[in-house]
């Protein structure tokens, strides 16, 4: 038999084809060595795909189970398709394609994946942040605690992928996948190594640990920000979205450090059982890295972060208790680097606030107002439940479609996004060019005219709303942050941001324009 798969199949060449002739190639016995190979003692691979659709000559077809389907009923194809080699957990007709089997089809994926591009991840000090709410904006404070201490770091989240060289859009595939395809997340760790980072924060959601995309991956640190309930119409059950939660604990080094938020009771006890390296953080108890709020309002708070009997004050804008919450938690890896807790500090602050996540919208007016992007309701119900107790006057709610939309997912059988946020809320207004937009207060709910998507329209009926405001009153949009390096304020025939329709009306009526239809500002 031969050492290893050279088989040429029937396929449409391509740029692709070429892309995956010019690969390195990697045995598959030194990345899976529990392994057993059916018709070949080795198997080289040049490429991945767990598509039978979008499978290249030369790539190794990993048969696993995945939105489409499971992958053991798509092998005939992906051998039409030019397939090399099959893996499968299971014995399947080849049809004389070497197969090499596993016990978990996933974790090979990502192994091989990985491979391809030079296991990246053994070049970076790695930490992974998981958890229900707080994963992006712990995730940008540390690389902003990291980055103040002169660290080369980079950030992989969803706000983005940010390298040596800058911040630009996270990429998605052609199935729709981001960090939770494996070939991704390996191919933007390269991209950091390249790029002359050495140290690097991902954010880990419970799709990547699903997809076991971290399969392989070693973190020096590993960060859980709370362990709450979330996302049920992908993992089934609570106990089941909280296993996948915790394999994150299989990334860590046996010399690694976890760093928890020992304010959630679960977090407590895992930290108890954790017998390596671990620090643990807290707002409102004991812990190793604390913090203690001296002024908070609805403009931002201060509190001192303590450590080892250091304490240093820190004032920040956003003024939610998760986020002060989320800046201990950076602290405390900075703590694990080894950082003066004074530079910490200052990482902190220079950050300020985190885009997109309780992010100030400050364009001269009395009131405040902030975005936020929600991608659960434990997140969302945290942030309306901190600004409730900060604000005196009405706490009113933009609601934009893409957010009511994940919410509605997560809410299940519970009821809409704008029903359950309500409670905390003297006004709601959601505005989706797919459903009709409606207020709700807590007298009621009554209909509205149709709003995004409408141009000029949505403008008006957003400077009617903010008109009504006043000083001691609080605002929330709650949407798509604006994407990067545009103009999201052109008047063109797309829907805008709400959060631009907001800044931009602050901003007119700062400058005293009269808006068509449109009142200024009291």
């Amino acid at each position: 038999m031969d050492d290893h798969s050279d088989h040429s199949h029937h396929s449409v060449g391509g740029a692709d084809d070429a892309a995956v002739s010019r690969r390195r190639a990697v045995r598959l016995s030194e990345i899976l060595p529990d392994a057993r190979f059916i018709g070949c003692r080795d198997l080289l691979g040049r490429g991945v795909s767990d598509d039978a659709e979008r499978c290249h000559p030369g790539e190794i077809f990993v048969a696993r189970l995945t939105a489409g389907g499971d992958g053991h009923d798509q092998v005939a194809e992906a051998i039409a398709r030019g397939a090399s080699g099959v893996v499968a957990e299971r014995i399947v007709p080849t049809f004389g394609t070497p197969l090499c089997l596993v016990r978990h089809a996933c974790d090979a994926f990502a192994r091989i994946a990985h491979a391809l591009e030079g296991d990246p991840a053994r070049r970076l000090g790695l930490t992974a942040v998981t958890g229900t709410s707080g994963k992006t904006t712990t995730a940008w404070l540390t690389a902003a605690v990291l980055a103040e201490a002169g660290i080369p770091v980079g950030v992989l989240s969803d706000l983005g992928c940010l390298d040596g060289e800058g911040l630009s859009p996270m990429p998605r595939g052609d199935d729709g996948r981001r960090l939770d395809d494996p070939r991704t997340l390996a191919r933007l760790l390269r991209r950091l190594v390249e790029t002359g980072c050495t140290h690097a924060i991902v954010e880990v959601s419970s799709a990547m640990l699903a997809a076991a995309a971290m399969a392989g991956v070693a973190c020096e640190t590993v960060v859980v920000t709370n362990l709450g309930t979330a996302h049920l119409d992908l993992h089934g059950t609570r106990s089941a979205y909280r296993r996948i939660k915790r394999r994150i604990l299989e990334c860590l080094t046996p010399d690694g450090c976890l760093v928890v938020n020992t304010d959630d009771r679960r977090l407590a006890r895992m930290a108890d059982r954790h017998e390596g390296r671990g620090l643990s953080a807290s707002l409102t108890g004991e812990g190793d890295v604390t913090a203690s709020t001296v002024e908070r309002g609805l403009r931002g708070r201060t509190f001192v972060v303590e450590h080892a009997g250091c304490l240093v004050p820190v004032s920040v804008a956003t003024p939610v208790a998760s986020f002060a919450r989320n800046a201990v938690l950076a602290a405390s890896v900075g703590v694990r680097y080894g950082l003066p807790l004074e530079s910490v500090v200052r990482g902190i602050e220079s950050a300020g606030s985190v885009s997109g996540r309780v992010e100030p919208i400050a364009c001269g007016q009395e009131f405040a107002a902030y975005l936020d992007r929600p991608t659960c309701m434990h997140q969302a119900s945290s942030t309306l439940a901190s600004l409730r107790r900060l604000t005196t006057g009405r706490l009113v709610v933009l609601l934009g479609g893409s957010v009511a939309h994940d919410l509605d997912r997560d809410a299940g059988s519970g009821g809409t996004a704008d029903d359950t946020l309500a409670r905390w809320c003297d006004e709601i207004v959601l505005v989706d060019s797919r459903r009709r937009s409606r207020g709700r207060t807590r007298a009621g709910t009554r209909s509205r005219p149709r709003g995004a998507g409408e141009g000029n329209g949505l403008f008006v009926r957003v400077g009617r709303l903010l008109d009504g405001l006043r000083a001691d009153d609080c605002l929330l949009v709650l949407d798509d942050p604006p994407p990067l390096a545009t103009d999201p304020t052109d008047p063109s025939g797309e829907p805008m941001s709400l959060a631009s329709v907001v800044a931009a009306w602050m901003r007119s009526t700062a400058a005293s324009v009269e808006l068509p239809g449109a009142r200024r500002a009291a």
